[in-house]
C-alpha cells in the first residue's frame, strides 16, 4: 500500500516535467522547403495547417530568411503570430542548388539534432525551385501541400517504383566511408508534381541520378520488394510494349575472396504478372509467356549493366556493394576499395518468372 501511495505521489512530479502545447497556441510545421538566393542566403518555407473546423484542408505558408537553415525557424518564428514547431514534419525538401552550394552533410546536420523531427521524416530533393513546389495546389482539396508531398513519395515507396529512404537511412549511409546515398528527386512536369527519379549522392553532393526509366532496377538492386512496375519492349517486328507488375523482386549476390581478380555477381530475381501488352496474341500460351520472360530478363540485365558501369566509372557506390565485398574480405580497406571497385567484374545474371498473366482464356 505504501509503494502505491508513493507511485500516485510521484506521477504528477513526473508529468510536470512535460512541455504540453496546444496545438491552437503554435504553429506546427507539416513541411519544410529551402532554397539559396544570392549571396548564400538561404530562404525557408514552413506549411502551416489551420487547425478550424470550417477550413479542412486549409493551410498558411511561412517564409524568412537567413545565413543558416537553423535559424531560418527562429527568424520566422519571430514574425508569426505564435512560434513555429517542426513536431509534425513529414517531408523536408532541398534544391538541387542548395545541395550543390552548401552541402548536404551541413543541411542534415541540424534537422538530426532537432529533437522536435523524428528519424522517419521523408528527405527529398526539388530540381528547381522549392518554393514553386510549395506553392503548387495539391489535386485533393481536403489536405496541405505537405501531406500531398509525403504521401507521394510514400506511394511510390510502397506500390511503384521508388526505393525506401528517410533522415535515418539516409544519413546512415552518407555517413560511412565514402558516404554514398540516395533521396527522391521530384519536379513540376506540365503543372504537376511529380516523381523524377532518384539522386545518387558521394559524401556531400549529388554526383548522378537514376531517372524514371531505370527505377525499377535501381530498386530491385538496393531492396527487395512486393511492388512495382516495369515496362519494356518485345523482340519482335512491332517492338511490342510489354508491362509487368511485380509480385516478388529482390536481389542475391556472389562475392568472391580473391585479392587478384576480385569479382562481384548480382543474381536478379523477379516474379511478377503482366499487367499490360499491346500484343493481339493470347497471353495463356507457355512459348509466348516464356518469350516474354527471356526478353525481360534480357532488358533488365542490359539496364542493371549500364548503371553498375556508370556507378564504377563515378566510384560511387549507392547499391553498397563494398559491405558485401567487405564482409568476404574483412582485412579490405576503404582506400583499397576505391582503388579496385572501378575495374571490378561485376556481373548481372536476371531471373524471371511470369506466375500471371492477368489474362484468362
Amino acid at each position: 500500500m505504501r509503494k502505491l501511495l508513493l507511485i500516485i505521489l510521484t506521477f504528477p512530479l513526473l508529468c510536470s516535467c512535460a512541455q504540453p502545447r496546444v496545438v491552437d497556441e503554435v504553429n506546427m510545421s507539416q513541411a519544410i522547403g529551402y532554397d539559396i538566393l544570392k549571396n548564400d542566403i538561404v530562404e525557408g518555407m514552413f506549411v502551416i495547417p489551420i487547425f478550424q473546423q470550417d477550413k479542412i484542408g486549409k493551410y498558411q505558408i511561412l517564409t524568412g530568411t537567413s545565413t543558416t537553415t537553423s535559424d531560418v525557424q527562429a527568424v520566422v518564428s519571430k514574425k508569426a503570430d505564435k512560434p513555429v514547431f517542426l513536431g509534425q514534419t513529414r517531408i523536408v525538401l532541398f534544391s538541387e542548388k542548395i545541395v550543390h552550394e552548401i552541402g548536404v552533410t551541413e543541411l542534415t546536420d541540424y534537422l538530426y539534432r532537432e529533437p522536435q523531427l523524428g528519424n522517419r521524416v521523408i528527405l527529398a530533393v526539388v530540381e528547381g525551385k522549392v518554393k514553386d513546389v510549395i506553392n503548387t495546389k495539391p489535386p485533393n482539396t481536403n489536405v496541405n501541400v505537405g501531406i500531398f508531398l509525403s504521401d507521394l513519395i510514400n506511394q511510390q515507396n510502397e506500390t511503384g517504383n521508388g526505393p525506401d529512404t528517410n533522415l535515418h537511412l539516409f544519413l546512415g549511409n552518407a555517413l560511412e566511408d565514402g558516404g554514398d546515398s540516395y533521396l527522391p528527386l521530384i519536379k513540376i512536369i506540365n503543372n504537376e508534381v511529380a516523381v523524377s527519379g532518384v539522386a545518387l549522392f558521394h559524401e556531400n553532393k549529388i554526383v548522378s541520378k537514376v531517372r524514371t526509366r531505370d527505377m525499377f532496377v535501381f530498386k530491385t538492386l538496393v531492396q527487395s520488394h512486393r511492388r512495382g512496375i516495369y515496362k519494356f519492349k518485345l523482340k519482335d517486328k512491332k517492338k511490342s510494349d510489354i508491362v509487368v507488375e511485380s509480385i516478388r523482386s529482390g536481389s542475391s549476390y556472389e562475392v568472391s575472396d580473391s585479392e587478384r581478380n576480385p569479382s562481384i555477381t548480382i543474381k536478379l530475381k523477379i516474379k511478377g504478372q503482366i499487367k499490360e501488352s499491346m500484343r493481339s496474341e493470347n497471353l495463356t500460351n507457355r512459348k509466348m509467356i516464356k518469350k516474354i520472360e527471356q526478353d525481360m530478363e534480357d532488358d533488365l540485365t542490359r539496364r542493371a549493366n549500364r548503371l553498375i558501369k556508370d556507378f564504377q566509372k563515378k566510384n560511387i557506390d549507392p547499391i553498397g556493394l563494398k559491405e558485401k565485398y567487405h564482409a568476404k574480405n574483412k582485412k579490405m580497406t576503404y582506400e583499397h576499395w576505391k582503388k579496385i571497385y572501378p575495374k571490378m567484374d561485376i556481373k548481372v545474371k536476371t531471373k524471371v518468372d511470369i506466375i500471371q498473366t492477368g489474362v484468362s482464356e
